[in-house]
């Protein structure tokens, strides 16, 4: 008799305890500079991530509130306890796991380089980034900063803070590329300021973005995978994502132009803030 009443006292206090987290507000970190995954449009925060937040605090029937931080704040955030959960475009990378737990990933997003439309003669061809003196924007503490790092060492790398700065150096002439996720390429067929850029369409990585979690909450892992299913299954997950990436591109069978055997010099980079550093 004890022992079953003393179940019944356990099992009460988880029950309060579940109820008790699922009425807290869901607090979400993200860094509001990654259109079309997480931004701002007039001061309001949107984007697929944005609006996936929302959907999933729903379904989980907590309150969503969104907390801002710098990209490379997010991760310290959560191991501190001030979010529950990162949802801004992350990349699932070995090193972030072992940091956080992730979960299913919720679209592919490989790198793509972004040029100008003025230079596509000069820089549309397949290898012409690789080229000695090439002047290259990422975004720090991304895995685009770690692509330059281990793929163009002869390039001159500038490293923004945010993707804002470095389209800002791409529409200038100061760099050649701006080298990103796929999904901020596909965002520029619908973005009126920057239908003078262009992306190559070509992806340089095989990543998948997901949404992490404290590596001690299991409970709310398993939560986020099952919402996540149920909004990929009932196309919810589909129409966030074409809302804001209503264009993809796919080639199939095509032939790549031959690189010309003479390139074009590549303008000097002397002005421009280089760093050899890496994430």
């Amino acid at each position: 008799m004890r022992q079953l009443a003393r179940f019944l006292l356990l099992a009460s206090c988880l029950t309060f305890a579940f109820t008790a987290t699922a009425k807290e507000p869901l607090r979400i970190g993200l860094s509001p500079d990654y259109p079309p995954l997480a931004y701002k449009d007039h001061g309001q925060l949107t984007g697929i991530d944005v609006a996936a937040a929302e959907v999933l605090g729903q379904q989980l029937g907590r309150k969503t509130e969104f907390v801002e931080k710098s990209f490379n704040q997010l991760i310290p955030a959560l191991q501190a306890g001030e979010i529950d959960i990162i949802m801004s475009g992350m990349t699932i990378t070995p090193e972030r796991s072992e940091k956080v737990s992730f979960s299913k990933p919720y679209l592919n997003a490989g790198q793509m380089a972004i040029i100008r439309f003025a230079d596509a003669g000069r820089f549309g061809f397949k290898g012409a980034m690789f080229r000695p003196g090439t002047r290259v924007a990422v975004q720090k503490h991304t895995t685009s900063e770690d692509f330059a790092a281990k793929s163009l060492p002869n390039a001159s790398v500038t490293h923004c803070d945010s993707s804002d700065e470095a389209f800002t150096l791409l529409k200038s002439g100061k760099v050649d590329f701006f080298l990103h996720d796929a999904a901020t390429s596909w965002s520029l067929a619908t973005d009126k300021n920057k239908q003078d850029l262009m992306s190559l369409n070509t992806a340089l990585t095989d990543e998948q973005l997901g949404w992490a979690v404290k590596k001690d909450n299991a409970v709310l892992l398993q939560s986020v995978n099952q919402q996540l299913d149920i909004m990929q299954k009932n196309g919810i997950l589909h129409a966030i994502i074409s809302k804001w990436i209503p264009v993809t591109v796919e080639v199939t069978n095509a032939r790549p132009e031959a690189i010309p055997a003479t390139l074009p010099k590549t303008p000097a980079a002397s002005s421009i803030r280089t760093s050899s550093g890496n994430k």
